[in-house]
This record gives structure tokens, sequence and C-alpha cells, in this order.
């Protein structure tokens, strides 16, 4: 199939993967990580430590079910989400006087990384469903910086011209990387609607970007189209957009690609990250902007 031949020329071992292990982080705004360790522990489990992290821990992925009906995670402790999502907000340096913009927010968990570590956060997503779940995430959390916004994210930067001193963008997008075995809803057009969509909203987040500050894009999709291609439109569209090399404490990942098919991409792309799936780490792509 058509998919399965396009991941094979990005790289054959993401097909290969599996997944034995599951990621959390501890929620600062309920509790410190010795207190929820030290809880994990009476109730019977024993979380290794992240090399990269001292707030984020994985266990076996037969854990995964029993543990959110433990009180460390029915009292809102922790945070169960993808490591690679984690490694992807974690490498967005936001300093405690920074105020954030996350431009596709739903469903919160990395704005709730981000209020960790900001003075504010505003946080934006266009679906009025998710867009309230999104809400209740952040209340029962206890994350009282965040300002929430019902609107579409391709827009914003026309009523914030250079406000955020610090964006994330993640991306929808056609979620390649949770394809696990048959495939039913992938198509190329879908693909090409969402790198559509993808080089509308990374423009909106360039320009809602203060100048000197900085931005990750990601997506959890492999397909060229929507990771490399949208960065290089940014750096044709954008004259003062960098991008800059990220420091990544694992292996399993590769730099971007300036050749797919018939296209050809500005080499500044191979600064881009492509995480591999292995273990406890999802297909994912980012790439981290700064705004000249």
């Amino acid at each position: 199939m058509e998919f399965f031949e396009r991941v094979k020329k990005i790289n054959p071992a993401i097909l290969e993967a599996k997944k034995d292990s599951f990621s959390f982080r501890i929620n600062h705004h309920r509790a410190t990580i010795d207190e929820v360790i030290e809880l994990l522990q009476k109730e019977g489990y024993t979380p290794q430590k992240v090399d990269w992290a001292e707030d984020v821990f994985t266990l076996p992925i037969e854990y995964r079910k029993p543990l959110v009906k433990t009180k460390t995670y029915t009292k809102n402790l922790i945070y169960i989400q993808n490591l690679s999502s984690i490694f992807a907000a974690y490498s967005l340096d936001v300093l405690p006087t920074d105020w954030v913009l996350d431009l596709a927010a739903a469903p919160g968990g990395k704005s709730l990384i981000l209020s960790e570590r900001a003075q504010k956060v505003s946080a934006v997503e266009p679906d009025k469903s998710r867009f309230f779940r999104m809400k209740r995430n952040f209340k029962e959390h206890g994350a009282k910086n965040i300002q929430t916004y019902n609107k579409d994210g391709r827009f914003i930067y026309k009523s914030c011209p250079e406000w955020f001193d610090k964006v994330f963008l993640d991306a929808p997008c056609s979620s390649e990387a949770h394809i696990d075995g048959e495939v039913t809803w992938w198509s190329m057009r879908r693909v090409r609607r969402f790198s559509k969509l993808q080089k509308e909203l990374i423009i909106s987040a360039f320009e809602s970007l203060k100048p000197g500050g900085q931005m990750i894009y990601a997506t959890c999709t492999y397909a060229p189209e929507e990771n490399e291609e949208v960065i290089d439109f940014l750096l044709q569209k954008k004259p003062n957009a960098k991008v800059l090399p990220v420091e990544v404490p694992f292996t399993n990942y590769q730099g971007g690609i300036t050749q797919w098919e018939d296209k050809h991409f500005n080499k500044e792309v191979k600064k881009c990250v492509r995480i591999l799936p292995s273990g406890t780490y999802s297909g994912f792509f980012l790439a981290l902007i700064k705004k000249k």
C-alpha cells in the first residue's frame, strides 16, 4: 500500500517499532515529585525516571489501564502523555516571565507543561467540543494561568501581531504515527489537505511571535508534505525565520530530509527532528524556529 511504501522511504525502522511502555509527568500545579512518587509506591508502582527530565517517568505498558484507577491519577497529580510529545514541549526554552501561545491546544497537555514554566499561556482551539473539554482539563489540573480562546488559529495573528514571547504549534495532521496495523482512514488527499492548513497555521504562529522569540512547530505524522515542506514554506515566505538545532538526548531520531520525490527543500530543514517510534516514544516531528 502507498502509505507503507512512503514510510519505508523515510525510514524502514518506523514499521518495526514496538511500544512496550508509556510515560507520564508530574503535575506541578498539584504536587511535588517526591509526593507523587511516594504515593505511587504505596499504590504498588515503581516508575522509572526518564534520563532527560527529572519529572517524567515510565511504566510498562500493561500498567496503563490500572494506573488510571489510582488516587495519583484521579486526583490529577500526574498527566499521562507520550514521551515524544513531552520532549517537544520541553524543547521550547520557556522563561518565568514569558507569555506563551499554544495555537492548536486541545486536549491541553502541552499547555499544562508550558503553564508550569511561563507567566501565562494563551491556549487556542477552534473546535467547540474539544475547546470545552480542554478548559475542564485545565481546571482539573489546577492551572490558573491559562487563558482559553475558542478561535481559528489561522487568524490569531491579525488580533495579536508580535505579542508572544514563545509559540507552540502542534499542528492538526494526518496522524500517521497513530496508525497501528490496518490502514483505514489514510489518503494522500488527507495529507494534502492538512499540509495546506498547516502552512496557514505556521504563518499565523510566526506572525504572532515577537522578534527575537522562538516557536516550536510539531506534528505526530511522518509525511514530509506536513513536516519539512511546511518548514520550507515558512522559510520561503519569511526571510527572518531561522531553524535552530535541537539537542536530542536519545538515539531514535533523524534529521529533516531535504528531498522528497520531486521536491527539494531548504537545507536548513536538516536541523528539524523526526523522532522514530521506539519503546516509549511514538513517531513525531518538531522544528525549533527563531524570529530574527
